[in-house]
C-alpha cells in the first residue's frame, strides 16, 4: 500500500503538470478560429490557464457555429477557419439566413460573456481599446 501512494503522488502531479502545460501561441491561432487573435493573446499576457480557457471556448463557440450551418455553410466557414479567418471573418464568408443570423446572435453573446469571466478587468480593457 505504501509503494502505492508515492506512485499515486506522481500520477497525479504529472496530471496536474500536462493539463497545465502552455499551448503555444500559433497552435491556438490555427485552432481557434480568432476568438482572440495570436497578436491580441500576446498583448494580453494570458497565463497558461487562461489561454486553455481561452481555447476550449473557441472551440465550444466554433462548434456550436458548425451545428448551426448547413453542410455548404459548414465547409465554407471550415475552409476559412484553416486559411487563418477569425471566427468572425469566417460566418461573414458564409450566406446566413435570418434565423441563422439569430441563432448565431446567440451563440457570440454566450461567448463573449464567457471571455468576459475569463479575463482580468484591466485585460477586459486592453482588449476593448485594441478593437
Amino acid at each position: 500500500m505504501q509503494k502505492k501512494i508515492p506512485q499515486l503522488m506522481i500520477a497525479i502531479a504529472l496530471g496536474i503538470s500536462l493539463s497545465t502545460a502552455a499551448i503555444p501561441l500559433q497552435v491556438m491561432a490555427q485552432t481557434s478560429g480568432g476568438l482572440l487573435t495570436a497578436e491580441q493573446m500576446k498583448k494580453l499576457n494570458l497565463s497558461v490557464e487562461q489561454k486553455q480557457a481561452v481555447l476550449r471556448l473557441t472551440l465550444r463557440t466554433n462548434d456550436r457555429i458548425l451545428k448551426i450551418l448547413d453542410r455548404d455553410q459548414q465547409r465554407i466557414f471550415r475552409n476559412a477557419i484553416k486559411e487563418g479567418k477569425s471566427t468572425s471573418e469566417a460566418m461573414n464568408a458564409v450566406a446566413l439566413r435570418p434565423e441563422q443570423k439569430a441563432q448565431l446572435s446567440k451563440v457570440t453573446e454566450e461567448a463573449r460573456v464567457e471571455m468576459l469571466t475569463i479575463l482580468t478587468p484591466e485585460q477586459v480593457k486592453q482588449l476593448q481599446g485594441s478593437r
